[in-house]
């Protein structure tokens, strides 16, 4: 099951019945993927992803919207490396022109593991949440630059 939101308006969602998980995962995956996308066509309203650091705003925000739906954190949420150390590497990059899908899917070439900008947007914004207060709905509209500051795991 997969999902995306191209624009402050609408939402896709694919999915496909006939995969022998399907039948175990639907009732919990469907809410949860329909929540994130929903969230990311709110932000959509409000900001956009023309740099790193609105990149994990945006995927963290719509990771913990998620969370409210599913009960946990995705599999995508879950660290597979060292966080402080990818936003250390990240710090550099956050306010120019990034590689979305290297940051967010994985590159070898770059040496970014799997999932590592949804895990530390994840991160990025439960730290956020935590000093700031609210949730992900509350947030929607919050400028990305106010979560920058939020990271205290170096």
């Amino acid at each position: 099951m997969v999902g995306n939101a191209p624009d402050g308006y609408s939402v896709h969602l694919a999915v496909t019945p006939q995969s022998p998980q399907f039948l175990d995962h639907w009732q919990r995956e469907l809410p949860a993927t329909l929540a994130h996308e929903l969230h990311h066509a709110k932000r959509w309203r409000h900001a956009g992803l023309g740099t790193l650091l609105e990149a994990l705003v945006f995927e963290g925000l719509a990771q913990h919207y998620e969370v409210e739906e599913r009960g946990e954190p995705p599999l995508y949420a879950q660290p597979t490396t060292d966080l402080g150390a990818l936003w250390a590497r990240a710090r550099e990059q956050l306010d120019g022109p990034y590689d979305h899908q290297a940051w967010f899917l994985g590159s070898v070439g770059q040496d970014l593991p799997r999932w590592g900008g949804y895990a530390l947007g994840f991160e990025l914004v439960r730290q956020f949440l935590q000093r700031e207060g609210g949730d992900a709905v509350i947030h929607a509209s919050t400028p990305a630059e106010q979560f920058r500051s939020a990271w205290s795991l170096d």
